[in-house]
């Protein structure tokens, strides 16, 4: 009935405000922890352990179900997870390059990069209104590269990196989750903890190849 769409609407716009505070507050401390700890593969790491703690307490607990993987299942996930670590490591690497909000602004490219990925590997061909919607977006981000005072090539393209991969990550979900070794093996939640989990893994030896071992609590002190 009316009741039931008009809460599930509000549950939906309670989980993008949400989703949105919650970008807003990490993205804000993400810059202000790169300004004084100025190694964001290591940041990166010790995030996504973070969010891999926090995963293993929800299925601990039973709040979430662990989902049985198997080497088949894990074939095509180990590629997403790979996508899913540079694209936290571009942003990262952005943050602390650039404005918080001139990494957004170029982020707020990601929804064409959804469309033309999409059309490239899903075969979804946009609507002409679609891509009406996206000129001025695409039109915008130029105008605001064009004049930002903390533009830097670098911060730029690891932005529009981290746009290209996690919409990369975003559609090859989408083709996965149609796989006879995934459908109905795993749901959205439990993929996006799997990919979590084997990121923080692939960071590791990245971050210690890159920046050394600067997640002890001795290194951590000193910075």
């Amino acid at each position: 009935g009316r009741g039931k769409d008009a809460a599930r609407a509000a549950g939906l716009l309670a989980l993008f405000a949400c989703w949105y505070g919650f970008n807003i507050v990490f993205n804000i401390y993400n810059k202000q922890i790169l300004k004084s700890f100025p190694y964001p593969v290591t940041v990166t790491f010790i995030e996504l352990g973070v969010g891999s703690a926090l995963i293993a307490a929800m299925w601990a607990s039973g709040a979430k179900k662990a989902p049985t993987l198997n080497r088949e299942m894990l074939k095509p996930i180990i590629p997403l997870a790979v996508i899913h670590t540079v694209g936290n490591l571009l942003t990262n690497v952005s943050l602390g390059k650039v404005a918080v909000s001139f990494t957004h602004t170029i982020k707020a490219m990601e929804p064409f990069f959804s469309v033309l990925l999409s059309a490239l590997f899903l075969g979804d061909i946009p609507s002409l209104a679609v891509v009406g919607a996206l000129v001025p977006v695409v039109g915008g981000v130029a105008l605001a590269s064009i004049t930002e005072v903390s533009f830097n090539w670098a911060g730029f393209f690891a932005a529009m990196g981290s746009n290209i991969t996690f919409q990369s990550r975003n559609v090859l979900s989408k083709k996965m989750m149609g796989l006879s070794s995934i459908k109905g093996a795993i749901d959205n939640i439990n993929l996006f903890s799997v990919i979590t989990m084997l990121s923080c893994l692939v960071c590791l030896p990245i971050a210690m190849g890159l920046e050394g071992v600067r997640f002890t609590p001795q290194a951590m002190a000193a910075a």
